[in-house]
């Protein structure tokens, strides 16, 4: 896309009213500001359209500046084109109420970050089923690919698997997790581990170049030796490869989950924040959450700030749709109380839909909580990686409930949690210490 293009946000409330307008109206002065700004043999300008009233933002479209006409002493009428057909729109707050009938100028960085948003919403997404396996004693990697949308694709390879290499990538991952937002001082050395790991899992480049040909989600069956592998840091060709993926480390027991929602019942949420003196941003965590419920349209959030035993626990699980827990995180579980660490669940009769750990070291092969939620029958569990920084992740945690349960948009959590890489992407650099686990659902 060409950069010295202008990149606007128009709002024109009259135009979602109807889909088969060949023109938007805009304010004179609006017309003469960027018409100064523009060459008359590159009229094209890339816009998005904003509905102020709820806060969506559709597009992208193209309008021509070369063919408009005066449809009074006070608009203009402009040619606008939808070449790309993205009739669904993304959640969008902007700062400062915009008026009707104006343009705006909005930096090129800003323009793919929304159109990479909306390509993902009105997309359908593909998918894949990556099984892999370590044979330790035979030195072996084995993975097997299946691709069901928009393609058929199978995919089986064997090959030599250096464990000493990889135990040494593995190593420093892990030292470099040890430390809360080490992300954006060893950003380079974290894509540099992830290079190297790519060359030695997926060395085929028809393979490679097929994953990364748009957005998808893999679906990763993992035994117990693949399962520590970092697959959030793959990287090919300088960038994480999570710009492309959604990696879920999801169970085959839950891959047929059937999303029965109830139209209009209301959307039960829990909080579980677990007292800490050393956690002291969870007050602010907490009511940004709470605040959610004046965007939400029939739902309700209930607060529990105190200690738990197990049957506690499970009886809060069972009751509602959508589950988020603040505690600390070890190798071991979860902290529910001063001395009890819950480090798995048993089946539940009536699991949540959706479940946000925001806790330390979930990824940690001995916590085995993520694993047995999903064989519980939760849909998606958002869990964290390595050491979290007290309130350093708050601004993903804010942006996923936000698209999520935006009241004018239906959107599943693997978008939610997709747009909120998205926005938060650049401030960590690419890389964000959490994973999806399950598969997408709506709530």
């Amino acid at each position: 896309m060409d950069e010295d293009k202008l990149y606007i946000i128009t709002q024109n409330r009259d135009y979602f009213l109807s889909h088969n307008k060949e023109f938007i109206t805009l304010k004179n002065s609006s017309v003469k500001k960027i018409a100064k700004k523009i060459k008359k043999d590159n009229s094209i300008i890339n816009i998005f359209l904003y509905d102020d009233d709820k806060n969506k933002l559709y597009g992208y479209y193209e309008i021509d500046f070369n063919n408009k006409k005066q449809a009074d002493e006070n608009y203009t009428n402009i040619s606008i084109n939808d070449n790309y057909k993205r009739r669904r729109g993304i959640y969008y707050r902007l700062e400062d109420k915009y008026s009707d009938f104006s343009i705006y100028e909005i930096d090129n960085k800003t323009f793919s970050k929304l159109k990479d948003r909306l390509i993902v919403l009105n997309d359908n997404i593909s998918q894949t089923f990556l099984s892999c396996s370590i044979d330790i004693d035979k030195n072996t990697f084995k993975y097997q690919a299946v691709e069901t949308y928009p393609s058929l694709y199978v995919a089986e390879y064997e090959k030599h698997f250096d464990n000493k290499a990889y135990e040494s990538i593995y190593k420093e991952y892990i030292r470099l997790l040890k430390y809360s937002n080490s992300e954006n001082n060893n950003i380079d050395r974290y894509i540099e581990l992830g290079s190297y790991l790519m060359n030695m899992l997926i060395p085929e480049k028809d393979f490679r170049e097929h994953l990364l040909d748009g957005f998808r989600i893999v679906y990763l069956h993992l035994d117990e030796e693949t399962y520590n592998i970092p697959w959030d840091i793959l990287a090919y060709e300088g960038k994480f490869i999570s710009e492309n993926i959604i990696f879920s480390y999801a169970n085959a027991s839950n891959m047929l989950y059937h999303n029965k929602r109830i139209n209009n019942a209301k959307i039960k949420m829990a909080v579980i924040s677990i007292p800490n003196d050393d956690i002291v941003y969870d007050k602010n965590e907490i009511d940004n959450i709470l605040s959610l419920q004046n965007n939400i349209k029939n739902a309700e959030i209930d607060l529990y700030r105190k200690e738990h035993n197990y049957f506690e626990f499970i009886k809060i699980l069972e009751s509602y749709d959508i589950i988020h827990i603040i505690t600390h995180g070890y190798s071991s579980g979860i902290k529910l109380s001063e001395d009890y660490i819950l480090n798995s669940v048993s089946a539940l009769e009536k699991p949540p839909k959706v479940i946000f750990i925001n806790a330390c070291n979930m990824e940690e092969a001995d916590n085995k909580l993520t694993k047995s939620l999903l064989s519980s029958g939760v849909a998606t569990v958002i869990s964290a990686v390595g050491s979290l920084g007290d309130g350093m992740y708050m601004d993903f945690v804010s942006s996923f409930y936000n698209n999520l349960f935006h009241k004018h948009a239906r959107i599943n959590t693997a978008q939610a949690y997709y747009f909120a890489y998205v926005e938060v992407r650049e401030f960590y650099k690419g890389f964000i210490r959490y994973r999806f686990n399950g598969v997408p659902v709506y709530v």
